[in-house]
């Protein structure tokens, strides 16, 4: 359920919508930004804040930070489980470009039926030093309610970001296509998961 699109809206809703309900210390810088710098260095082990929607229901990409001004009314509408059709191309990026572990998200509806999905990923970077790791694909939600572990879920691929030594600058490995036979699991949904997790502090 999406918040609303007026009146009242609390860091206590946004907890909630984004599926962390008993999440402790919720901090606006953290959650505005998906942030998953206090989980595993490279977001596989699991995410302390869940990742931005960037498609929330109402074309709104949500950039995340106190630090770039993100007002509170923001978040109105905001829908963190909407998720797009098969055969949908989306773009995930980084959130930000001045917080130090932000994460974004696409989500996928793969049905409840057995199938072969073709999953086709591409793409390029031209960002500033320190702008990893990268693209990981899931089935199941890579986050869970209490804000410290992915809950159910399996990695189906990922890709990396690499410093050119010559160009000074991060490129994406993200170039790949492949099938993936989905099979419905009760405990895993039915959605696929891309997350970009980007790293502007630490250089891992």
């Amino acid at each position: 359920m999406a918040l609303p699109s007026s009146g009242e809206l609390s860091a206590n809703m946004i907890r909630e919508e984004m599926s962390q309900s008993q999440a402790v210390n919720y901090a606006f810088t953290e959650w505005a930004a998906g942030s998953w710098g206090s989980g595993s260095y490279y977001g596989i082990s699991y995410n302390l804040y869940a990742p931005i929607n960037l498609y929330s229901g109402e074309g709104t990409y949500f950039t995340g930070s106190i630090f770039n001004g993100m007002p509170m009314s923001n978040w109105y509408s905001y829908n963190h489980t909407n998720s797009l059709s098969l055969g949908t191309t989306s773009i995930v990026k980084r959130v930000v470009d001045d917080y130090c572990t932000p994460s974004s998200m696409a989500i996928y509806d793969a049905g409840t039926t057995d199938a072969t999905l073709s999953i086709s990923i591409s793409g390029g970077a031209d960002l500033p030093y320190n702008s990893g790791p990268g693209l990981v694909v899931y089935y199941g939600k890579p986050w869970g309610i209490l804000g410290n572990s992915t809950g159910s879920v399996d990695r189906i691929t990922g890709s990396k970001l690499d410093w050119d030594a010559s160009s000074g600058v991060i490129w994406a490995d993200v170039s790949m296509s492949f099938d993936y036979n989905y099979t419905y699991d009760v405990n895993k949904g039915r959605y696929l998961y891309f997350v970009f997790y980007c790293d502007n502090c630490y250089g891992f």
